[in-house]
Formats: structure tokens, sequence, C-alpha cells
């Protein structure tokens, strides 16, 4: 599976239950904000013979990075051949599939690099002519590969060793010094900001007591799978046909940061409260578009724990 900023809440699926998927978040959100004096100044760093070498270790731990369906049909087969298969409870399934949502991914870091190159710098390629190959400037192609390095490096997090990680992430770090901070609320984010902005707001406040709300919420007042798909579809496809695709996408990336200012953990995102997260971010981007009852389903467990704003 690809990533896209289309469906950038499933991005921050991944990116919740992984260790340092908050810094990949950061990493994505500069690459959105980039324009073509960031693109300078990131192209002037990049290192093609540092990073041709870290590759060949990055290689080897994609290939070993479990993928969600590949574990699940590992654990269904496990299960399957049980010889206590007919007394395995409902409890001990459900277990199961939450410890594999925590430790492997939809998609992989190959993906995050056509994420990179192909989506978030989309307006950097030309449009062909007479059905000939896309075509971009050396310095985009460069600081896709600065940004998409860096992302990697906090994607696999602890899969590569140390002295990888900072060769990924150097040329990256080095040119954000010369960049202006990334604000902690970009003024971006549509014609309904001001409702994302308290949600991401109290996401990074939370307390203990908030936590145990929203834990409980996730586990016990969830809308029918096929009742809330069906809002989320809604959602986005009135991002899409408003053009808040990158709206909607930085909306998210900012989401995955404050889950983890709030104290959430990959097993909460694994539990489902990315899904109350990032359905009520994706609700508030659209608010002035959804239906209301597509909009109350995604909302529906945010106020149930915090109460309607």
């Amino acid at each position: 599976m690809h990533y896209s900023l289309v469906s950038s809440p499933v991005l921050g699926f991944d990116l919740v239950r992984l260790r340092d998927g908050d810094s990949a978040a950061e990493v994505l959100l500069r690459a959105l904000e980039c324009g073509p004096r960031e693109i300078a100044v990131l192209a002037a760093r990049h290192d093609p013979q540092a990073r041709a070498s870290a590759w060949e270790t990055v290689r080897r731990a994609v290939d070993n990075l479990p993928q969600i369906t590949d574990v699940l049909h590992q654990v269904a087969n496990g299960l399957k051949h049980d010889d206590f298969a007919d007394e395995v409870s409902g409890a001990r399934v459900e277990d199961g599939v939450v410890r594999v949502l925590q430790t492997s991914t939809i998609a992989d870091a190959d993906a995050l690099v056509r994420l990179v190159h192909h989506d978030v710098f989309d307006w950097t390629w030309s449009t062909p002519l007479a059905g000939g190959p896309r075509l971009r400037t050396e310095d985009a192609g460069r600081a896709a590969d600065v940004l998409a390095d860096a992302a990697v490096s906090a994607y696999l997090g602890d899969r590569l060793p140390d002295h990888v990680r900072r060769v990924l992430a150097h040329p990256y770090l080095q040119a954000v010094r010369d960049l202006a901070p990334l604000p902690e609320q970009p003024a971006g984010l549509g014609p309904e900001q001001a409702g994302v902005a308290r949600v991401l707001d109290t996401l990074r406040r939370l307390d203990g007591t908030d936590r145990a709300c929203l834990r409980a919420v996730a586990a016990g007042g969830r809308p029918s799978a096929g009742e809330w798909a069906s809002a989320v579809h809604d959602a986005s496809w009135a991002v899409h046909l408003s053009d808040r695709v990158r709206t909607a996408a930085a909306a998210q990336l900012l989401a995955v940061r404050a889950f983890r200012a709030g104290g959430l953990d990959a097993a909460d995102g694994a539990n489902g409260l990315w899904n109350v997260v990032s359905g009520v971010v994706h609700a508030e981007v659209v608010a002035d578009l959804l239906s209301s009852d597509a909009r109350a389903v995604l909302l529906r467990p945010w106020e149930a724990a915090f109460g309607p704003e």
C-alpha cells in the first residue's frame, strides 16, 4: 500500500504507533511548508555519497519491517492451527490483533519516500507534454531527498543503527538551522481553522483524567465500523472536492504531534484512539461542508469525552 496526502489519516495511524512517529510528522509538516527558498536551503545540504551508504542499511531494515496484512495473516493461521482453537476467546483474538497493530505498519519506508517526492512535492514537477516524462529541477530532487531521509530516519527509529540515523537526519537538521521555525499552529488550516485549533489544543493539554475518558470512550463508545467508515469517506470526499487535501494532511500531522504531546502512545493508537482523533480532525477541516449526520458520527466519541464545544 502507498501513503498519500489524500489518505493522511492512514499515515497518521502508522505514525502514532511508531516510537518516533511524531518526529517524522514534523519533517513532513516542514515539507508541506516548503517553497523555493526552502528548497534551495535543503538542496545545499544534500550529501549523495553519505546517503547512498546509509540506504544500504535502510534497505535491509525495510525488508524486515512487518506489514499489518502479513502479520494478521500469520496470526489467523496460528489460531487456525492451534490445538486449542475451539477454546480461543474473543478477548484473546482481540489482544493478538492489538499487539499486531502496535508492532506493524500499513505501508513502509519506500511509501514514505514516494509521498515526499510525488505527493508533498507535486508542485515541483512540470506538466508532461505529449505523454512525455514529468520533470523537475535537480534542487527539487535533492531537497526532497533530504526531507525523505530525515522522515525515514524517524519512521524506522530503533530499527536502524544510531550512526545510520544520524547520517540520514544530519543534512535536514543542518538545513533547519537556516530556516524559520515551524509554528506550533500553522495559519493555513482552512476556513474552519478555529475548530481544528480547539481540537489540537485540547489534545496537547490532556491530563490523566482526560486520557482515561478518551480510552474509555474508544473502548466502549465506538460507532459501528460501517457507520464510522461511511462518515470518514464523506469527510474525505469533502476534503477532495474543496481542494483541502494539503490542509487536511497538515491537520492530521499536527494531530500526530498533539497525540504524543498529550501523553497518548502506540497502544492507544492501536486500540482505536487514533480513529477518534483523526475522525474529529477531519470533520473539523470540512465542518462547513460535511452533512450534519456524518459530522455527528465523527464528533460523537470526542463529545462523549469532553462534551460539545
